[in-house]
């Protein structure tokens, strides 16, 4: 269970970045839309961090997979939001 914090960060971390990438390719209204959630999600990633540093965070299998399947959500314009929206419900499990 101790890589699984490992995994789960670097999966969220992959994340967050396809979900940037997204958003920087999304019009004027996704943008503002989404924004707060895509900030949100990079202070839970951090915040996450941090808290791994402190030891006793327990993930599963199931968290990490959960974690990377949220993935193919940001990927898509149309589910971006609730893709992050998701992203940071799973993060704040851990935080």
């Amino acid at each position: 269970m101790t890589d699984n914090i490992s995994t789960l960060i670097t999966a969220a971390r992959m994340t967050y970045e396809q979900a940037e990438i997204t958003y920087q390719s999304s019009d004027i209204n996704q943008k503002l839309a989404t924004k707060p959630e895509l900030d949100r999600a990079a202070e839970l990633l951090i915040t996450l961090q941090t808290k791994q540093l402190q030891g006793s965070i327990v993930v599963t299998d199931q968290d990490v997979a959960e974690m990377q399947s949220l993935r193919d959500k940001v990927n898509n314009a149309a589910t971006l939001q609730t893709g992050l929206m998701s992203m940071a419900a799973l993060l704040l499990k851990f935080v």
